[in-house]
Order: structure tokens, then sequence, then C-alpha cells
């Protein structure tokens, strides 16, 4: 392996803030099993970043360009890594961005290798990100990128979805490409108190099938239709309940805001109440995410990470994120009768709910970043 490897995103990756805290995680555990040695801050240090936005959008509207998308652009990327233009020579670095900054690209003394969990052709499509941007942006972005995955020695993805664009979308040869999938972004100490004490008790069901939602894109992440579906089942005789955490019921349609059956948790702080938000979790049956576009989901890893069972999105990234004997998956144009129509039949037969939490259960450090660690030093040899 190479001398130094090192991580960055965009931002800070020793902050756990930084993207839902998945590159800080893997940072953690990459650290203390040698893979990583060290973490980048990447991000603007002086307060004239506004002002270059600014510049930078004015002339790409007087160029003919359109408006939006600077932080794609080459020369945000090539402020953002300036200071460290001179640390890296001879070293590994592992972006979990799409794209390096050109001068970076240019230089053969830096190894670079990618870590995403999609390209930038799926964001602007799939997430419709690229709305907001000028078609000039965009096909400028996708190509820079393009030739940063033509030259990184080695493309990891999170999912086979992800692999997939790299190869067929960027012509990339397969063998560059490999897939690791990530870990639950679980603080360690209190997963590892959570986990000793969860050994020695029964994971047993409740009355109710009790359900849990992890999310704060009510609309993209499908907790307006998981609710229409919960007060069909409940209309049916299904005794279950929801619990929401990260979303509030003002971010939803009036008519789905005082539905029976659900309890709204708000926003959970991982880094300041990690037991807290484990505990919400863990203490439910089934973890629920049902998205309409979705790269992956880390609350499904999460979810088996804490022996639930999953309800999860058949789009994207995300099968490869759930242990398929542990879940179910809907597809984001499947009806609410047909979703309702499965919670009524877990709600009536448990022990299926039982034996997916059981297998959720004897295999969560699958779903741990110990084990996407591993996978990546294996491919990093």
């Amino acid at each position: 392996m190479t001398e130094r490897v090192l991580l960055a995103a965009t931002g800070d990756v020793n902050d756990v803030r930084t993207w839902s805290g998945t590159p800080y995680h893997l940072l953690q555990v990459a650290k203390d099993a040698g893979v990583i040695h060290e973490g980048l801050s990447i991000q603007p240090l002086d307060w004239q970043q506004p002002i270059r936005r600014y510049v930078w959008n004015f002339a790409a509207l007087t160029c003919g360009r359109g408006y939006g998308g600077y932080q794609f652009s080459a020369s945000c990327i090539e402020h953002y890594w300036r200071p460290f233009a001179r640390q890296l020579s001879g070293a590994r670095v592992i972006n979990c961005f799409q794209l390096f900054p050109p001068s970076m690209v240019a230089n053969t003394s830096v190894e670079l290798c990618f870590y995403i969990d999609q390209t930038l052709l799926q964001l602007f499509g799939d997430y419709g990100l690229g709305v907001g941007i000028s078609d000039w942006v965009a096909r400028d972005a996708i190509q820079r990128e393009r030739a940063g995955y033509q030259r990184a020695s080695m493309i990891l993805t999170h999912s086979h979805w992800a692999a997939h664009s790299v190869i067929k979308n960027y012509g990339i040869a397969a063998q560059k490409v490999k897939v690791v999938v990530p870990g639950a972004n679980l603080d360690a100490t209190a997963y590892r108190e959570w986990a000793d004490a969860a050994a020695s008790t029964s994971r047993a069901t409740a009355d109710a099938l009790q359900l849990v939602f992890v999310g704060k894109d009510a609309r993209r992440k499908g907790l307006d239709r998981l609710i229409r579906a919960l007060h069909l089942a409940r209309s049916r005789g299904a005794n279950c309940q929801l619990r929401v955490i990260g979303c509030t019921p003002e971010q939803l349609a009036p008519e789905l805001r005082a539905v029976e059956g659900v309890e709204w948790l708000g926003f959970i702080d991982k880094q300041h109440q990690p037991r807290a938000y484990i505990d919400a979790v863990a203490g439910n049956d089934v973890g629920c995410l049902l998205s309409h576009a979705e790269a992956g989901g880390m609350c499904l890893r999460e979810f088996h990470a804490l022996g639930l069972a999953v309800i999860g999105p058949d789009v994207g990234g995300s099968p490869d994120h759930v242990i398929a004997e542990a879940a179910h998956l809907v597809k984001p144009e499947a009806s609410d009768e047909a979703i309702a129509a499965l919670l009524v039949r877990l709600s009536n037969d448990r022990s299926e709910v039982q034996q997916m939490r059981e297998i959720s259960w004897g295999r969560r450090n699958e779903a741990g970043w110990p084990a996407a660690v591993a996978q990546l030093a294996h491919f990093l040899k």
C-alpha cells in the first residue's frame, strides 16, 4: 500500500457534520486499521468565498453559460484544494467527491482514487440537481469528472448501480471499478454499549408492529406515501405504528400531519446524543425508507446494524445497502395500496418479521464500517 493514504471530500472529513458523517466514520475506522492515515479539510478558508461565487455566476451569465453550479466549477475546486497543492506528492488521495481540481489530475506525482456514492450524471439526473445548473456547467463538470476517472488508479463506489454508470457512461475499464458498500454512520462507543446490552435481551416484537422512518427529505425519501399506506393498513385492521425521526409534520400536506399511529420525534443529534439516536431507532421492528431516488440510503445500513427488518426502496444503489434476506424492496412506482398490503401482511405475520430481525441481528457486523474498511484495504493493496 502507498506510504501515505489521505481521505478527502467537500468539507472537513475530520468533522462528523460533513456529508452526514460518512467520510468521518470511514476515516476513524480506517485510521485504526492503518488503511488511511489522514483526513483533509477541503473547504474555503476565507471570507471572500461568497464574492468568488457571485463573480463566477456573473461571468457565467455574461458568457451565456447560465447561472448556478459554482461548487462544481474548476475555479471553485482549485481554490478549495490550493492549500494542499505542495503537500500531496507521493501520496494516494481517496476523494469522496466526484471532482479533483484539473491541476491535480495533471499532477502525476499524486495517485488519485475515488470513493463515490454516485456519478455526477446520476446526481444531476436522478436527484434533479441539474435543474438549477445550466447545461454548459453540467457538461463541463462531467467532462472533468471523466478525466479524473481516467487518470485515477481506482474508482470505488457504494453500489453496483454507481459502478455501472462509471463503466458505461464514462467509458472506464471495469477492472478499475470496485464496489464497497459503506457502513452505518453510528458512534462507535455508543454502538458497542448498545450491542453489548442488546445481546443479553430478547428481540421479540411488541404487540403492535413498530415501524421507523429516518430522513430529512420527506418527499424524496417517501415519507408521504409511507404515511398514506400506514393509514390504509390501519383502516384494514393492521396493528402497526410509525416513528418518524428527522422530519416534522409541517413538511407534509395537512391531511398527513395528524394520521393516527404516527409518532413524530423530530431531529435527534447523532453527534451530541448518539445513544439516544440508537435507542430511538433500535426500539422498533422494521426500518422504512421508500425513496423515489436514492444513491444508497445510509439509514438502511443503520437499520441492519441495529438488528431491524427493512422495507427499502428498489431504486438506485439501495438494493446493495440491504441484507436481502432481511428486507422487502419497494419500487418507486408502487402504489399506496401495494405498500399498505405489505404492512398488513407483516402485521399479521409476526413470525416473518421476527425471522428477518434475527437474520439482521446475526449479520449486523456486515453493515458496519469495519467490514467496509476490510474490503477497502483489500482493493488498495
